[in-house]
């Protein structure tokens, strides 16, 4: 048995300094939960108009006569000097983006119209201010709202790739901690950001941070719990994190101001900051297998204190040599040209090659549909805090259903039918905008739930469908190939909105149905490449 294997071999109780660390881990996993989604609310757009000073100083404009066009346009105040088009699914609205030239009469089609050159009208719930009416991130600027999301995105890929490389060189614990720190530090100054510039780069030190975090203290909690309950800490810390996730609706109903939302958030993470100093120690498996033995001996000896269980000293020193010998075959491999396997390896080996690109491919598919339904809450119709609330609250079943779904059917034929009944969803929800709003919103929800699904089967079966000292590998290529797709989503989804389409006036219905069978493509595509190509692992005992 390896030293790593021996390493905890006399602390496999579950005790005090486990309780401790998991617990603080669940509690920065709550706070961390709403971070991923806070754009949702950050760059919503509400409905508007061009700012007209005759109508709008001192509000004399109904809300009624605002946001619904009245059949009759002659008894309309704000139609002598907004035009009207055909907005989303035939219905008539406000022109978003322009005004005409000069006041006129309803039905005049001689007058000339401009761009909204005296700023906008914003029609939101009470006290409601987004970072998009606060910095005019519509018409002209319209493409800087899913840039925000999109930013996120990139530091998610950011992190992906660098979190793992960092925590690696230079220990769990201090890249752990640097990524909550900067987590901290970015939500807090993003609440006080005087420009949509500085929005932008903080939101991708937010995604950067909050990856690292959850991909870090993952593998930390692996380390330092016993094998028997590794499996279940390790996803119960996903779970934490979804049900930190179904906070944000409530939290953004509460705190309708960006800023306000931003600095709560920031707050929590502050809060979680001093006992995750204090409680969260370096893993002693990579003290060891890093060389740095005294450290390790002290750290086993603390942990044995505080779980009250009798370190035994022969075996830490027995531990050091292991050390020693397995420098020693390193050294040896080197000598007689034995290579570590790397990255290349899973190109240049034809079977892991076409696995990686299959298996990449279908990474990428999932990030569009996951991230895609998600970041569509606001697009849906109906109440958009209850609306998010619905789609984040299913992921919970939707990880119990796929890890019984693996358990019972195998991982090709779940991911078949997660991903095919999805696509359908997907596929049904523009047709169902013509029908009724809530019939949109279920239709989002169940493929929510399936996308989520699929998302946990991917993390599940990667791994077996590689060598043990590949796995970790294709778990990298996979999630930073993928990110790319999550990165174009939310520009898939800014393209139109509910009160503008950067497309011109009257494409949102056209652009949705392109957008959803994009959506549901990606799903069969990936679907069926994978159950072509890829073998059936249920039951099977996989070699290293």
């Amino acid at each position: 048995m390896s030293a790593h294997e021996n390493l905890l071999a006399p602390l496999e109780k579950f005790g005090s300094f486990q309780t401790r660390v998991v617990i603080v881990a669940y509690l920065t996993a709550i706070v961390v939960g709403p971070n991923i989604w806070m754009t949702v609310f950050v760059v919503y757009t509400p409905p508007h108009r061009c700012y007209i000073p005759e109508l709008d100083d001192g509000n004399k404009t109904s809300e009624v006569d605002y946001v619904v066009v009245p059949s009759n346009l002659s008894n309309s105040s704000v139609a002598r000097y907004i035009p009207v088009v055909d907005g989303n699914l035939q219905k008539p609205e406000w022109s978003s983006c322009t005004r005409y030239n000069e006041s006129t009469t309803a039905g005049q089609g001689n007058v000339g119209v401009v761009s909204c050159d005296r700023g906008w009208k914003y029609m939101t719930e009470e006290n409601v201010i987004t970072a998009v009416s606060e910095f005019d991130l519509v018409c002209d600027k319209s493409w800087l709202a899913p840039l925000v999301p999109s930013c996120l995105m990139f530091g998610l890929m950011a992190g992906s790739f660098l979190g793992g490389i960092l925590a690696d060189r230079f220990g769990r614990k201090k890249v752990l901690l640097g990524a909550l720190v900067i987590m901290c530090a970015s939500l807090s100054i993003s609440a006080f950001t005087p420009s949509w510039i500085g929005l932008h780069v903080l939101t991708f030190f937010i995604g950067l941070g909050g990856i690292a975090r959850t991909s870090i203290l993952t593998i930390l909690l692996s380390e330092i719990t016993p094998n028997k309950i590794r499996y279940k800490v390790t996803v119960a810390h996903i779970l934490v994190m979804a049900v930190g996730s179904c906070m944000l609706p409530l939290m953004a109903f509460l705190l309708p101001n960006w800023r306000h939302l931003y600095g709560a958030v920031g707050l929590l993470h502050f809060l979680v900051l001093f006992p995750s100093f204090i409680v969260f120690e370096e893993s002693p498996r990579w003290l060891l297998e890093n060389g740095k033995l005294d450290e390790a001996r002290n750290l086993l000896q603390k942990i044995a204190k505080i779980n009250n269980v009798k370190l035994d000293e022969a075996k830490l020193l027995e531990l050091g040599r292991d050390r020693e010998t397995r420098v020693n075959q390193e050294a040896e491999k080197k000598q007689s040209g034995r290579r570590k396997l790397s990255y290349l390896d899973l190109v240049r080996v034809p079977f892991l090659r076409r696995r990686i690109i299959i298996l990449s491919i279908a990474w990428l598919a999932v990030n569009v549909s996951y991230y895609g339904v998600s970041l569509a809450a606001n697009n849906l119709g109906g109440n958009r805090y209850l609306t998010f609330f619905a789609l984040v609250s299913v992921e919970l079943p939707g990880h119990i259903l796929s890890y019984f779904t693996i358990r019972k059917l195998g991982s090709r034929v779940a991911f078949m039918i997660f991903s095919s009944v999805c696509g359908v969803f997907i596929l049904a929800v523009p047709l169902l905008q013509t029908v009724d709003d809530n019939a949109v919103i279920v239709s989002n929800v169940i493929g929510k739930l399936l996308a989520t699904g699929n998302f946990s089967l991917l993390y599940a079966f990667t791994g077996e469908l590689f060598p043990t000292l590949l796995r970790s590998q294709s778990y990298s290529v996979c999630s930073v190939v993928s990110r790319p797709s999550s990165v174009l989503v939310p520009f898939l989804l800014g393209i139109v909105s509910p009160h503008h389409s950067v497309l011109g006036d009257g494409s949102n219905r056209h652009w949705c149905r392109c957008r959803n069978v994009l959506f549901a493509g990606n799903q069969i595509t990936a679907n069926a490449g994978y159950y072509g190509r890829c073998k059936i692992t249920k039951q099977i005992h996989l070699k290293s």
